[in-house]
């Protein structure tokens, strides 16, 4: 009896390895972990089932931290698959289940199939994955929620010239604060942080601490979109130019999408709250156009940055981009 903890890999059911794919055919039941990441590809999860013959249970936050007991008593019975997209062990979220099974009397063996994650996709940035410091995972902020701890963490790599890999925020399955202190049971639609919300969020925060590490005009960046998906997209450029690909054309359009938005406030009834809304989801429509779907992520280029680094993240360059010319300014790398 085993407890198979397997990496499905980054897009869709065919990135699932022989070994994994042949431990859920074998196992008595099928989780598929549905919180720290999602599968990129539409219908994903029903070809899976189809794959392996056989029903794949989602294993929501909840499921995870309240029925492990029930999961870990059932795999101490009968072989058990615990799957995760991506690979299961880039983030710590499932070491508890891990060590819930080892620690059980008697214990339960526990089988580890890796697979392929951001942690390895960055590498297609064209950064070595050795000059890569710690990795950060950035939350969405409320009006009266902003935690910035991360920011540190971003100090230390750039101290060290290090690159930092930036994790979006992934809400699956969330409650708004109204609903829950009304005790309503009702789940909001999904949000996942796009480029541009990142960037934000974490320029906002260098700017308020006043430390400096990240300037948007003289800081290298790289997002990195969907990787591992076929539309996957690469794109470098500085924080201010990532930035700019989502935004108004032009200061003429910004101001005529103002004097819009406040027309049809006027039209509509809105307070502050509903055109916060409405100006957020055309937000979101531009950074998809300008970034795609789903899942993103972003590299802070450190100092330490070489020439060949420069050179390939160099081919995904927005077009007109400062890049060559602040590597070799500001970071003195040269060609």
């Amino acid at each position: 009896m085993v407890l198979f903890v397997i990496g499905l890999g980054l897009a869709d059911e065919q990135d699932v390895t022989l070994r994994g794919l042949k431990a859920m055919q074998g196992s008595e039941r099928v989780y598929l972990e549905a919180y720290t990441s999602i599968f990129m590809a539409d219908g994903a999860v029903d070809r899976l089932q189809t794959l392996i013959g056989k029903e794949v249970r989602l294993a929501h936050r909840e499921t995870v931290e309240l029925e492990a007991d029930d999961i870990l008593e059932l795999a101490s019975s009968s072989d058990v698959s615990f799957c995760v997209v991506g690979d299961p062990l880039s983030a710590t979220t499932h070491t508890d289940l891990i060590l819930r099974a080892k620690h059980r009397s008697p214990p339960i063996a526990v089988k580890v199939i890796h697979n392929a994650s951001i942690m390895t996709a960055l590498a297609s940035s064209g950064l070595a994955a050795y000059n890569f410091g710690q990795t950060i995972s950035v939350p969405f902020w409320t009006e009266a929620w902003k935690p910035d701890s991360w920011l540190e963490r971003v100090g230390e790599n750039v101290k060290v010239g290090l690159h930092t890999l930036c994790l979006g925020d992934i809400k699956v399955r969330e409650q708004s604060e109204e609903d829950m202190a009304r005790g309503v049971q009702r789940y909001q639609k999904p949000r996942y942080m796009l480029i541009p919300q990142l960037i934000s969020q974490l320029t906002t925060a260098d700017n308020e601490h006043g430390t400096a590490y990240i300037p948007a005009d003289r800081t290298l960046a790289i997002a990195l979109c969907r990787m591992g998906a076929e539309d996957e997209l690469v794109v470098s450029g500085t924080l201010s130019e990532l930035l700019a690909l989502a935004q108004p054309a032009d200061a003429e359009t910004a101001k005529k999408e103002e004097e819009e938005d406040e027309q049809l406030a006027d039209e509509q009834g809105w307070g502050e709250k509903e055109l916060a809304k409405h100006r957020a989801k055309r937000a979101e429509e531009r950074a998809v156009k300008a970034y795609g779907l789903p899942l993103h992520s972003l590299v802070l280029v450190g100092k330490r940055l070489h020439p060949l680094e420069r050179e390939y993240a160099g081919m995904y360059k927005i077009p007109g981009s400062r890049w060559d010319e602040v590597a070799k300014e500001v970071y003195g790398c040269e060609t």
